[in-house]
């Protein structure tokens, strides 16, 4: 079983909000870590000893967008951060995107979705899936 901390990277509140209620209700054990932008998760990539479980991210964030987050994290040449689940989600995304998104190695691209059942259901699959997946070890110097 992983046990390893969730990484949601989104600035959304109401995103925020539904994702808690959907944790609640998955009855889920790991650590679920809110990041509103993607400067904070490189910062808070830089404080850790064991990478995240998965890292599912907005692919629009303001700023630094979730393509450059990705680019940044393979740039930094660790290898613990190819075999992390990757994820983004959006609310609308172009063929370019989808294009761009697996160009950079992602582990998948979900559209948002607006009803917690629909959320719960994607959570479910995305972490139904993962979960079972073996995994290299999460130690980031390992």
């Amino acid at each position: 079983m992983q046990t390893e901390a969730i990484w949601i990277i989104d600035a959304d509140e109401d995103d925020q909000v539904m994702v808690r209620e959907v944790w609640r209700e998955l009855k889920l054990s790991n650590e679920l870590v809110f990041l509103e932008s993607a400067k904070a998760a490189l910062e808070h990539l830089g404080s850790i000893d064991t990478a995240p479980f998965i890292i599912i991210c907005e692919l629009n964030l303001h700023k630094m967008d979730g393509f450059e987050l990705r680019e940044r994290m393979l740039a930094t040449g660790l290898k613990i951060f190819r075999s992390v689940p990757f994820i983004f989600w959006a609310t609308e995304v172009s063929e370019q995107q989808i294009t761009r998104a697996y160009d950079l190695s992602i582990h998948g691209l979900f559209i948002k979705d607006n009803s917690f059942l629909e959320l719960k259901k994607t959570f479910t699959h995305i972490l139904n899936y993962w979960l079972k997946s073996k995994m290299p070890s999460k130690k980031v110097n390992a």
